[in-house]
């Protein structure tokens, strides 16, 4: 196998490091961003300062980042940053013992794969994202700029419409209008990092520059075809490109290797400065005259160069001592041509703000961050840092990191325009800015672009330009079955929904940079982000507000910023009924994540999993340091499959970092790969097993793939189609390949496949015979192979046992089908008393009577009905009643009152009365805006009614943690003055689960009082979503109520009672022992004002008969039996 020899371009420097110089060879690693690294700080902690070894270790830097993460007394942004950036580009080159090497195995050339489709891949979204209308208001939602990371761009001198910017994921896109679209370039063209600086020629538009890792690309022709510029061993890293306007072929690059300097566009290059250079700028009004602000020695020092760039020497009069913490930018104006401006981010956090007076030599400090006249801060270094002047109006200063703040004073004072503030709606983290002549201001933030034609004046002059802009990292990625919908977490931009009612439009859900997004695909629009509290039901259309919230309370593992995931899956035939992977555990839910149940505990994490579609009681697990898992009862019990990863077919290495996908028509048939993460390089291997995983066939033919994932699809006779997603590592280009039933080999699946891209995740949507695929180009799209497949049919319902038969339950069609040309057609057996229509696709149903009921499905395609039959697939209960304590129920809470709480929020919402107003996205928190009390906080409730109470629920808060109660006193009485000794002392768990307490003997009273005692971590805090009792009226204890309007005899009675109303209408009535048991339920006739009940079938005792009137009004009678 050949080597590929990184090169160390710390050799080449022309000065000695030492243990705290800035950069050690580990910096300069493949698609590693040097100049993103501070200076060293000796207030770092420990593993902020090993990056400045040497040769460190890995694994320790990693073990001692993840124990100080766990509690930071201090925040190290910049610092914490670049080790985000460097963990992820430096993982290929890690040994097993943490060791850090400067060769990496690079796979040796494979059999030329042909193309065996020429089926195109499209662009699925995030195209536009626009605000989500949660407030419900009439005016439509906005676009917004919270959609792609852009580094770096440019606007072209000769045609203002025409910009080209590239993205922190590696891609370039073009505008042709100013902006209001865009379109991805080179497709097939792998820049091989985030575009770190982009410069378009100011001659020719069509001529661009990009700077990515330490290589350069250029393009003559707009974009459609691009090549590199440095050798092998003329290779060097750029943040900046500009470009003389009256020579374009003279070019000044400037970066983490120092200033490089061209005369023939790029072909070849000098290095006439080679100490790190932030910013390079020409004077405004002369481009023989070039200033660079640079570092030496830990200190910032301007550069000057009087021949166009092909010399430099430091300016002596720059001010002197000035510690370069996190990096620098300088700023010209032509509105004042014998200025220059610098922003350094200096000591302490601290950014200072410089003016150059060239004609006298001197400077001047205009303002020093962190203060009110300029609150700017260091934040996360050079990696947010954008500086200008505008052309017009050299008074006019912008100066931006985590926020964009203004100065029309010359820099006597800002204000903030946007970001974590500000009027505007501005992405946080500014990465580059660029002030046109007439006001306008270009910025683009982590989430794209803001264009503003006043200079950030007026808001309404201000627009998102990001409409078909690609790059967004998608992190998280989850999509429907039967409706159209794409959900997932992203990296800097939150969570997305996309949807075919949608499009163009995505939603920007909130968020922050979570690898999540979940489908509940049996729930129309049903979706869950582990950052968003509870889950969400979306709006019907992207301007609508969205339908309501819902409890979901566990979350797959998503390792490596979802480079190493886990799963949820759902059972084949009960889509309430969900799988998942948690910490070390096995989880279930028969309520749609509202709660689970934990089924297997495996004592080390768990990753990624699936169900069999043909038997949902095989289901297969990945385990880290264990390796592949196969369950045959649903998941309750395990057998280890130790032969995938045992070193005979795939490495041990390989546990924990597998995907695989099972054949649709057989449990037993499996393909499974290595999953590439976020921090590795691993080249992979495809097997096949058909035992269930106890024997492997190597299915990796002619590849030799950095593999990342698989989908499987029936073809048109059920056998199995198989497609692999690889990653683009070490120059290798990403893509989808395909193996045929019968083929030998894999071939390219499709043209168009953006070969940059680093895959997250791979579906099939069979409703449209589509296969997706989401990474860090966003969401793209293909045609399956044969989109007129085999259809499997699988009938789908709530749950298996539907706790009342008088619910309203909804059938689904889970088959593995196209939907085109297709009809529907549904039996239950025995007959339901309600079916809302039996011939479409997801009836509404209510069963009606106690028992087991069989449901088949058939579906008819093109002509041809396939069908499925299962026997018993549900079983409806009798329906829980509070008037029935053999079978109590939870208890509406619409006539519950506060008696007394100790501690609320004055501020919607955390009211004490949202404890049991029955939604759980609102909630009871004790006082914090204004101040804490301390525990021990309190509630008391009048249920208006004595209960016999069987459980108790709380349901924590959904948004986050803080007041969730650990310890709990609960008490219940009748005396609102006495209630005694606590009924229950609890523990807690710091879940968003309800949790149940049950009571083995029912607890009896009217009233609660609830005690908390302790806050989950500490705090003086109280919260709850919800409090719930199941409960059935106390009827033993219940007197006669209204009695003055009724008469009723003989009491007592040995057979007939005679009971008379108050008035000529008919009453419900129900008839119950003194323990609560209901034994008679009836209606009276509305002719007579009495009737007659007769009890001489019963036992001798005392029984309760309640009336209720058509109003409500109550009436309760107690009678004896002799």
């Amino acid at each position: 196998m050949r080597l590929l020899t990184t090169i160390i371009y710390c050799l080449f420097f022309s000065f000695q490091l030492t243990a705290q110089d800035k950069f050690n060879s580990h910096d300069f690693i493949e698609g590693n961003i040097p100049s993103y690294k501070p200076s060293f700080d000796n207030s770092y902690p420990a593993w902020g300062k090993m990056l400045y070894d040497e040769n460190p270790n890995f694994l320790e830097i990693q073990k001692k980042y993840n124990e100080w993460k766990k509690n930071p007394s201090t925040e190290f942004k910049a610092i914490e940053r670049y080790y985000k950036i460097w963990v992820r580009n430096i993982k290929p080159y890690v040994r097993v013992n943490g060791e850090i090497v400067s060769q990496i195995n690079t796979p040796p050339p494979a059999t030329q794969q042909s193309i065996s489709s020429e089926n195109e891949w499209s662009f699925l979204g995030p195209k536009e994202t626009f605000f989500l209308n949660e407030s419900g208001g009439e005016m439509l939602p906005s676009s917004c700029p919270w959609q792609v990371n852009v580094y770096s761009f440019d606007v072209s001198k000769s045609n203002d419409s025409i910009l080209y910017c590239g993205t922190e994921t590696g891609f370039v896109n073009k505008s042709t209008d100013k902006g209001d679209s865009w379109v991805m370039l080179a497709k097939d063209y792998s820049f091989n990092g985030g575009i770190t600086a982009l410069a378009i020629d100011p001659q020719n538009e069509q001529t661009v520059y990009v700077a990515a890792g330490a290589q350069l690309h250029k393009t003559n022709d707009g974009g459609e075809n691009w090549n590199t510029l440095l050798v092998s061993d003329g290779l060097f890293y750029s943040d900046k490109i500009i470009i003389d306007e009256s020579n374009s072929d003279k070019i000044i690059a400037a970066g983490s290797n120092g200033i490089f300097y061209s005369t023939d566009g790029g072909l070849n290059w000098s290095n006439p400065w080679e100490y790190q250079s932030y910013d390079v700028h020409f004077k405004s009004n002369n481009a023989s005259i070039v200033f660079a602000i640079t570092t030496v020695n830990g200190d910032f020092k301007l550069i000057k160069s009087n021949n166009g760039g092909a010399s430099f020497s430091t300016v002596s009069s720059f001010p002197s001592n000035i510690a370069d913490e996190s990096g620098a930018l300088l700023a010209v104006s032509p509105d004042d041509s014998e200025s220059i401006f610098a922003l350094l981010l200096s000591s302490n956090d601290t950014p200072l703000l410089y003016k150059g007076n060239l004609a006298m030599d001197s400077w001047e400090v205009l303002a020093t961050g962190q203060t009110d006249d300029f609150p700017l801060e260091n934040w996360q270094g050079f990696y947010d840092l954008v500086f200008e002047v505008s052309p017009d109006d050299a008074d006019v200063i912008f100066a931006g990191t985590s926020s964009l703040y203004k100065s029309t004073n010359g820099g006597e004072s800002f204000f903030i325009i946007g970001g974590y503030g500000g009027d505007f709606s501005i992405h946080p983290d500014a990465q580059y800015m660029i002030l046109l002549e007439n006001n306008e201001a270009w910025l683009a933030t982590d989430g794209g672009f803001t264009y503003s034609t006043d200079n950030f004046t007026n808001t309404n002059n201000a627009y998102s330009k990001n409409k078909n802009l690609v790059g967004s990292d998608m992190w998280g990625f989850d999509q429907g079955w039967n409706e159209d919908i794409v959900v997932g977490g992203r990296y800097h931009n939150g969570n997305t929904a996309i949807a075919d009612f949608y499009q163009p439009k995505a939603l920007r859900m909130g968020g922050a940079e979570s690898p999540t997004g979940w489908l509940m695909k049996g729930k129309s629009r049903h979706v869950a982000f582990n950052d968003l509290g509870p889950g969400w039901i979306l709006p019907s259309s992207a301007e609508s507000s969205p339908e309501g919230r819902f409890p979901f309370s566990k979350y797959p593992n998503m390792d490596e910023y979802g480079g190493r995931r886990g799963n949820m899956v759902f059972h084949t035939n009960y889509y309430e009924v969900i799988f998942l992977g948690e910490g070390n555990s096995f989880w279930k839910s028969n309520d749609m994540g509202q709660s689970f149940e934990l089924l297997h505990n495996f004592e080390q994490r768990v990753r990624y999993l699936q169900i069999s579609y043909s038997d949902p009681n095989v289901i297969y697990a990945d385990v880290v340091n264990q390796g592949l898992h196969k369950s045959e009862d649903g998941g309750y019990t395990w057998i280890a499959k130790p032969s995938l990863t045992n070193g005979e077919n795939g490495e041990s290495f390989w546990k924990g970092k597998l995907h695989f996908d099972i054949s649709p028509n057989d449990p037993n048939t499996i393909y499974a790969c290595l999953q590439n993460g976020i921090w590795s390089a691993d080249l992979g291997k495809i097997f096949k097993s058909t035992d269930g995983g106890d024997n492997w066939t190597d299915w990796t033919a002619n590849l030799n793939p950095y593999s990342k994932s698989l989908v499987v699809q029936p073809d048109g006779s059920g056998n199995d189609i198989v497609y692999l997603f690889t990653s683009n590592i070490n120059s290798e280009n990403a893509n989808c390949y395909i193996r045929r039933h019968g083929e030998s080999e894999w071939s390219i699946y499709g043209t168009d496949f953006p070969v940059g891209t680093d895959p997250n995740h791979a579906l099939p949507f069979f409703r449209d015979s589509k296969i997706r695929v989401a990474g860090t180009s966003g969401v793209w799209e293909n045609d399956l192979d044969e989109i007129d497949f085999l259809p499997i049919i699988q009938p789908w319902v709530n749950r298996p046992i539907i706790d009342c038969v008088f619910d309203t339950i909804q059938l689904e069609d889970h088959s593995i089908l196209n939907h085109e040309n297709c009809s529907w057609q549904w039996t239950i057996e025995p007959e339901p008393i309600y079916i809302e229509n039996e011939n479409i696709r997801n009836p509404m149903v209510i069963l009606g009577e106690v028992g087991n009921y069989t449901v088949t499905l058939s579906v008819t395609k093109d002509g041809t009905t396939y069908s499925k039959t299962i026997e018993d697939m549900i079983y409806a209960k009798e329906c829980p009643s509070i008037e029935n304590c053999d079978n109590p129920a939870i208890v509406p809470k619409e006539n519950w009152d506060l008696v007394y709480f100790d501690s609320e929020e004055s501020n919607y919402p955390g009211y004490a009365s949202m404890a049991f107003d029955g939604n759980t996205s609102t909630i009871w928190h004790t006082q914090w805006s204004t101040g804490n009390t301390p525990y021990p906080h309190q509630l008391e409730i009048d249920f208006n009614n004595e209960f016999k109470i069987y459980e108790f629920t709380y349901q924590t808060r959904q948004d986050g943690e803080n007041g969730r109660i650990k310890d709990m006193e609960i008490y219940f009485s009748n005396d609102l003055l006495d209630y005694g000794e606590p009924d229950t002392i609890v523990e807690f768990e710091n879940t968003a689960a309800p949790q149940t307490i049950i009571f083995q003997n029912p607890k009896v009273g009217r009233y609660i009082k609830i005690v908390a005692l302790s806050e989950v971590n500490g705090g003086p805090w109280a919260s709850a979503a919800e409090f719930d009792i199941k409960a059935c009226y106390n009827t033993s204890a219940i007197e006669t109520k209204g009695f003055n309007y009724l008469k009723a005899y003989p009491i007592p009675t040995n057979g007939n009672l005679r009971v008379s109303l108050p008035s000529l209408n008919s009453y419900y009535y129900t008839i119950y022992t003194i323990d609560g048991k209901e034994i008679k339920r009836g209606k009276t006739d509305m002719s007579i004002d009495y009737f007659e009940i007769d009890l001489s079938d019963y036992n001798d005792g005392i029984y309760i008969i309640k009336l209720q009137s058509y109003d409500g009004k109550e009436y309760f009678i107690k009678s004896i039996k002799e």
